[in-house]
């Protein structure tokens, strides 16, 4: 038997040695306590417990030592309620006989008999751990190596292909519904080169001189294949006045693709327009006036563009023709 004391209510307590070191109920103030491991038997036959106290220093527990064969005859034994309760000295003081002692003693060899597992065990479960670990760094390895090459090729090209498709559909989109001006959109479709130089010089007979120089002479130049949407107007453009830039007149006839200007002191003018194209070139003198009535065909093809062409030549000498433009050219305009 294992004689203690409960540590909660201090009441002498006996417990047959299988119970050592279990979780038991105090029968007198139904606290749990946890039994004590059996040291030595004493005279009586009972086992001997350390002192048991309410807090316990925190030290190492000395040895378990196993009781004696004759020490264990004796030891009597606690009964145990059917609700788990310990019964104190008074309770019970029935000896336990021979047989019992020693199916108590077989019981505490089983508790003590420690478990010996071969040392090849541990080495083969580590051989299956490093295995494992091996094949886990592999298969992670090539699930990168994967993922970077799914990205850098496939995935990469594929956007690099659809952010120049949206780019040219976005410039494509923008031009057709936002187009700029004849002009400007024919410098961009044709470039810098696709435009040519039309130059000339001005001259009419007089009485003093047969090539006198005709100054400030007018010349336009008007496409063939772009009417305007609305007639030109003839105030500020005429013979004999300095080309005003600010007029709508002015802005429109080089919006649709063609020029305007006047000759300078010494009877030549120049313009830029785009080549490949058939013009019209009107040029009126500022000096040399005429009796005749303009032709009624060019009266008619001036009314094209112009809401007046009566009031545009005012009875001066004029040229009306029609110019294929190809490369820079140079021409001479003599009024006779």
């Amino acid at each position: 038997m294992i004689k203690f004391n409960c540590p909660h209510c201090q009441q002498s307590l006996r417990v047959p040695v299988s119970r050592a070191d279990t979780e038991a109920i105090c029968p007198g103030c139904h606290a749990q306590l946890r039994v004590p491991p059996a040291l030595a038997a004493d005279e009586s036959g009972s086992l001997a417990v350390p002192p048991v106290l309410s807090q316990p220093p925190e030290i190492e527990s000395p040895p378990v030592v196993s009781a004696t064969d004759e020490s264990l005859q004796a030891v009597e034994l606690l009964t145990v309620d059917d609700d788990g309760l310990l019964s104190n000295d008074e309770d019970s003081d029935s000896t336990v006989s021979a047989g019992t002692a020693a199916a108590q003693r077989e019981i505490l060899k089983d508790r003590r008999r420690k478990v010996e597992v071969s040392s090849k065990v541990f080495d083969d479960l580590a051989d299956r751990v490093s295995e494992d670990s091996i094949a886990d760094s592999q298969m992670l390895v090539n699930r990168r190596s994967h993922g970077q090459l799914g990205v850098s090729r496939s995935n990469l090209y594929l956007f690099a292909v659809l952010i120049l498709f949206v780019s040219i559909t976005s410039f494509w989109l923008g031009t057709m519904m936002n187009p700029g001006p004849p002009q400007q959109l024919e410098n961009v479709l044709a470039g810098a080169d696709e435009y040519v130089n039309f130059e000339g010089r001005v001259t009419f007979r007089s009485d003093d001189d047969p090539e006198a120089i005709d100054a400030i002479a007018l010349v336009i130049l008007l496409p063939e294949d772009s009417l305007p949407s609305e007639k030109f107007v003839e105030n500020g453009i005429a013979a004999g006045i300095e080309i005003d830039d600010t007029l709508p007149s002015v802005q429109e006839i080089r919006r649709l693709g063609g020029d305007i200007t006047t000759a300078n002191s010494q009877g030549r003018f120049a313009m830029k327009v785009a080549s490949g194209h058939r013009y019209y070139l009107l040029v009126v003198s500022a000096l040399k006036s005429v009796d005749e009535a303009p032709r009624d065909q060019d009266l008619k093809e001036l009314a094209n563009y112009f809401g007046s062409p009566a009031r545009l030549l005012d009875g001066k000498f004029y040229r009306w023709s029609l110019e294929v433009v190809n490369t820079n050219r140079d021409i001479r305009v003599y009024h006779r």
